[in-house]
């Protein structure tokens, strides 16, 4: 075997003629790189996510905190900074990039025309929507990937105690997430022949998703109660089902069972997604097979009882547990391009 046809350079020449959206996508990919825009994503990706650990390095009054103190911060340091502001970070901004990475892939050839030409070539309309989901993906996830990386080596140099196992695991929640919101943009894009309606699209899917979808589902078990008499178990069962299938609240439900350190860290995290109004004690024990406990504390000179949800012996049901609630996610991915692809095939272009 020659070394032409080994290497990278055989398996480049093997994928793009085993599948056709190989070629659509390392195009996509080609194009970014050569961009100023990819390289301004990796810049501001990799202050978002550097500045905190510099921050704590360089301006922690050290000296102020006693030994206990300090070993507290360097400890627990890093889980501090990943659920308080990264997962902030990813669930707020990373949709909005995904939305300008996007958002434009096929309607803006579409509206040109140049995409009556990329069809004319070998290329199915399957293989282009695969083909710009994929490449999309790359030039987001891969400035993404650089900055965690250099985060990941100021982490280590700082003075926090850095833990590569929990930070891998963010990294590859935060990555399939990142790909979830590229695809459904794509997608979107594919619906629509103007760049305009599908931004317009897109921010309304994004804002829905991020700050609605959770009060509708909440009105949604209100009126299982109010309108339907579904009460206990079902009324919640449902509640949190609908929860999960939202990739936002999917991807803080998995993160906060990640950097949980209790005993029971997906119980905790499932139950999390349930405020006051909810009744928590139903969806401990009957839903997510937890124990509820009462106890009676002494605060200010007054009783006040306090509830906790704890292990019950039994592990959360399987379809409430981190790897489904994972593929709750990533299911978006097929979702939203099954949708699109039956719009796009059959658009008069």
């Amino acid at each position: 075997m020659s070394t032409e046809d080994g290497g990278l350079a055989g398996l480049d020449r093997t994928l793009r003629n085993t599948f056709g959206w190989y070629t659509v996508s390392k195009k996509e990919f080609r194009d970014a790189i050569r961009s100023k825009g990819l390289w301004l994503l990796g810049t501001v990706f990799t202050l978002l996510f550097s500045l905190p650990v510099i921050i704590s390095l360089y301006f922690q009054d050290w000296e102020s905190l006693n030994n206990a103190q300090t070993q507290a911060i360097r400890e627990n340091g890093m889980q501090a900074l990943l659920s308080s502001t990264y997962t902030e970070v990813v669930t707020v901004l990373v949709p909005i990039i995904a939305i300008f990475v996007g958002y434009a892939a096929i309607s803006k050839e579409r509206s040109s025309g140049s995409l009556k030409i990329l069809l004319s070539l070998p290329h199915s309309r399957r293989d282009v929507l695969i083909g710009k989901v994929i490449g999309r993906s790359a030039v987001l996830t891969v400035p993404f990937l650089a900055s965690l990386a250099i985060t990941a080596v100021i982490l280590v140099a700082s003075r926090l105690t850095f833990k590569p196992e929990l930070f891998g695991l963010f990294v590859l929640f935060s990555v399939l997430y990142a790909m979830v919101f590229v695809a459904i943009t794509v997608s979107i894009s594919g619906v629509f022949d103007r760049t305009s309606w599908a931004g317009a699209a897109s921010f309304i899917v994004y804002f829905y998703s991020t700050f609605v979808w959770n009060l509708s589902v909440n009105s949604i078990g209100q009126l299982l109660q109010n309108r339907l008499g579904v009460e206990g178990a079902i009324r919640w069962h449902l509640v949190l089902l609908l929860k999960l299938a939202n990739p936002n609240q999917a991807y803080k439900t998995l993160t906060n069972s990640m950097l949980n350190t209790g005993d029971t860290p997906q119980l905790a995290a499932r139950l999390s997604m349930f405020g006051r109004g909810a009744n928590r004690q139903v969806v401990c024990t009957d839903v997510l097979n937890g124990a509820w406990e009462t106890q009676t504390v002494q605060f200010l000179g007054q009783a006040q009882q306090i509830s906790t949800c704890s292990g019950g012996g039994t592990p959360v049901p399987f379809y409430y547990s981190d790897p489904v609630v994972a593929v709750f996610m990533v299911a978006w991915i097929g979702i939203a391009a099954t949708l699109s692809y039956y719009t796009f095939a059959i658009a008069d272009l």
